[in-house]
């Protein structure tokens, strides 16, 4: 969204500080967005503990099913991180093949700058406080002129932007918008080399002549060079008239979208944590075989809604006779709909309920709709358990609300 709209009002103004600003906020926004969390106030509920019921597997099949759920997970992580091992030796190698280009050079100090003299043929660039160019394709005259476009991106620090957005690339390999802003980041910093060479020297066709006769040589990817993204728009941007002060409102525009974004990722947190922790509940037409693949013996966790802090209930509410009993109650007594049976749907269903201070169940719910024949199935049965033992906090009775997932699969 933040890139969408750069694209839409900014790329074509010639705000270049302000388009280079904005670029690196979207970074760091995209960046801290997921990791925060805006609290929502429940004053005014009462106080009680939440909590998710362990893992239940009934009929084989869904042990087949959760198995291959979590080799597909496996599948994607490995994925990931082979893509991202392979871009970051991309990044290496470019820094390897910097440190070469180095090596092979002469280097003269310059007000306060090191300038790099090339034995071997290569494209001027710029890396932090160097500059390198190739000595024996430049005279005096253009090197003036390349070493002042250059001077332009070390006075600026364009190099860490560019590693910046590197890295973050890097970590997004798989994300287009994240190389897209990389190269229009780098784009805008050859704007602002560009309008200070601009400045001092108004000759515009014999500075570009100099861009297209030096366009040939090798320089790192992550280096600010003179002629990356060597096009006619470089020459348009440089003749463009100057955007007015105006124009750079736009930017505002960004807020409105930074705050929908905090706000979507934040209220959306607590539920995408929680998703993570269901684990699937397979009811099939075959309920002879139950397979319990959960520890019930774990410590279980519980978030009181009055602090919105996680803590550890002395003790959670028991289904009667235990969990295997639990399992043995939701076997016997859900039946797959007759009706989604025919048409061949599935489903999956997160059904609330509370288990008050005395063991009773109420307020059940649907937390997600659904399917309504699923929907109506799960709430019949769970609203019709037996009384559980209540949990206890501190050694006091508490209402705690639980969620069980319920996955509706055809054997």
């Amino acid at each position: 969204m933040l890139y969408g709209l750069y694209i839409v009002t900014l790329h074509k103004e010639t705000h270049f500080h302000l388009n280079r600003f904005y670029l690196l906020f979207s970074y760091i926004i995209s960046l801290l967005i997921p990791l925060i969390n805006i609290p929502v106030n429940n004053a005014d509920k009462e106080a009680t503990f939440f909590a998710v019921l362990e893992t239940v597997q009934i009929t084989s099949q869904s042990a087949f099913a959760i198995e291959k759920y979590a080799f597909i997970n496996h599948y994607v992580i490995v994925f990931y991180l082979i893509g991202m091992s392979v871009f970051l030796m991309r990044f290496i190698s470019e820094i390897i093949s910097l440190i070469f280009i180095h090596r092979q050079c002469s280097i003269e100090a310059n007000n306060q700058l090191n300038i790099a003299l090339s034995k071997k043929q290569i494209a001027p660039f710029s890396f932090f406080k160097t500059i390198y160019i190739d000595k024996k394709t430049i005279n005096e005259e253009s090197q003036e002129k390349i070493i002042m476009h250059e001077t332009i991106h070390v006075r600026q620090w364009h190099t860490i932007d560019v590693v910046f957005a590197e890295l973050i690339c890097v970590l997004n390999w798989f994300n287009p918008f994240c190389w897209k802003m990389k190269v229009a980041l780098k784009e805008t910093h050859e704007y602002l080399a560009d309008l200070g060479v601009s400045e001092q020297t108004p000759e515009y066709a014999e500075y570009f002549m100099l861009l297209f006769r030096n366009a040939i040589g090798v320089q790192p990817g992550f280096a600010n060079n003179l002629n990356k993204s060597l096009t006619l728009k470089r020459l348009i941007m440089m003749k463009k008239t100057r955007s007015s002060k105006l124009s750079k409102m736009k930017v505002l525009l960004a807020f409105p979208i930074v705050i929908v974004l905090f706000i979507a990722f934040s209220c959306n947190k607590n539920a995408d944590k929680l998703k993570s922790q269901y684990s699937s509940n397979v009811i099939s037409e075959k309920k002879e075989t139950v397979n319990n693949t959960s520890n019930n013996d774990s410590k279980l966790s519980a978030k009181s809604n009055d602090d919105k802090t996680f803590i550890s209930i002395e003790k959670m509410p028991e289904y009667p006779n235990g969990y295997n009993a639990l399992i043995d109650y939701l076997s016997k007594n859900i039946q797959y709909p007759e009706e989604a049976k025919e048409k061949g749907i599935e489903g999956k269903v997160f059904v609330n309920f509370t288990v008050t201070k005395t063991g009773k169940i109420k307020n059940v719910t649907i937390k997600e709709k659904g399917n309504s024949l699923f929907d109506a199935e799960a709430i019949r049965v769970v609203s019709k358990m037996p009384n559980w033992i209540p949990g206890l906090n501190k050694g006091t009775p508490v209402d705690v609300e639980m969620t069980l997932p319920i996955v509706f699969k055809l054997s």
